[in-house]
Parts: structure tokens; sequence; C-alpha cells
């Protein structure tokens, strides 16, 4: 990990996985059908009259994640329900989609589950009103850091991307010298 606003001892790495496009959908057992608009931050603009309760698989509909990859979130802690659906199931809010849209664009970058905590504990914070001058100012300094590893992330995909492109030449030219031996001469083969 490179250098994580966590301690060593709380990281884990894992493997990141292939993302899924994000596209507007609606939820057939509601009377108006939920749009959803993401903004150029990532949050979630449900513009239905519904906005601000979704049952689980809602959540996993608008955010395009599979219902068990939502639960799995929930009980780790990172999904937290504001209240209880008529079934008896959870309810969450547009916050908990918001948060889950942060947690989904971790996931890939190998960000562990401490980590997807310590940064959600901060952004709630941080949006806290009354905070003492000095705490807001730590905050702040904690979530450049955040930025900070985000852009080392980014310049170390961006390097891996570079490889993965010189490596898809030279096989492209490796192919295209072993067609055109075989092409010059093919009983040699």
């Amino acid at each position: 990990m490179l250098g994580s606003p966590l301690p060593a001892t709380a990281r884990q790495p894992n493997p990141p996985r292939p993302a899924r496009s994000r596209q507007p959908h609606s939820h057939p057992a509601r009377d108006t059908d939920v749009r959803v608009e993401l903004s150029t931050t990532g949050n979630i603009t449900p513009s239905s009259a519904h906005r601000g309760s979704y049952e689980i698989g809602e959540v996993a509909t608008l955010v395009g994640l599979s219902l068990r990859t939502v639960r799995f979130y929930e009980e780790a802690g990172l999904l937290v329900a504001v209240g209880q659906a008529d079934g008896g199931g959870p309810l969450y809010d547009d916050d908990a989609l918001d948060r889950f849209l942060l947690i989904k664009k971790m996931k890939p970058l190998g960000f562990t589950l401490d980590e997807m905590r310590a940064l959600v504990g901060l952004r709630e914070e941080i949006e806290q009103d009354g905070l003492p001058r000095q705490r807001r100012e730590e905050l702040h300094e904690r979530l450049s850091a955040w930025v900070s590893l985000a852009e080392d992330k980014l310049a170390s995909l961006q390097e891996q991307v570079r490889v993965a492109e010189d490596f898809m030449v030279t096989l492209h030219d490796d192919s295209v010298r072993a067609r055109l031996r075989f092409d010059a001469d093919p009983d040699a083969y």
C-alpha cells in the first residue's frame, strides 16, 4: 500500500475487481421509477419522490452491485441502516448510498476494510457542524493525506498501463515477425 493513512498493521492486501458500468436503474415495485444521476463527485441523486429511503435490494441496484456484496459491506459495518422497512429489512438513506459509492471506488484500488472505515468516518466527521477549529484542521490534514494517497495510486496505475502497453507492442511485434518468417518460408516450420 502506498503511504496509507492507516498503520501498516491495519492493512491487508485485497485484489482489485473489474469495474461495472453505472447506468440508471428503476425499481419495479415502486409506484414511480427511481432514476439515478451520478454527479462529477460520484454522488447519487435519486429523482423520485421516494428519495432518502432504500431497501437493501434497491441499494444494490442503484450502485450496480450484487445483493451479496452489499450485505457483505453491511455486515462489515460500512453500511448503517437508518430504519426498518415494512417487511422488517433495513432501510438506508442517501448518505448510505454516497458512502457505498465511495466504497465501490476504493475496492478496485486495493483499499482494505479498515481503510474504507477510516475514510468513511473521516468524511462523516468533517461534515459535522460545530467542530472546534483545531479538530477541523486535523481532519483536513488527514483528508489531504488521503488525496495524496489517491494521487499515488493513480500514478502507480498509470505506470502499470504504460508497462502493459509496452508489453502489448512487444507481443504484437513478435507476432508480426513470426508471421513474416512463416509467410517467407512456410516449409521451414
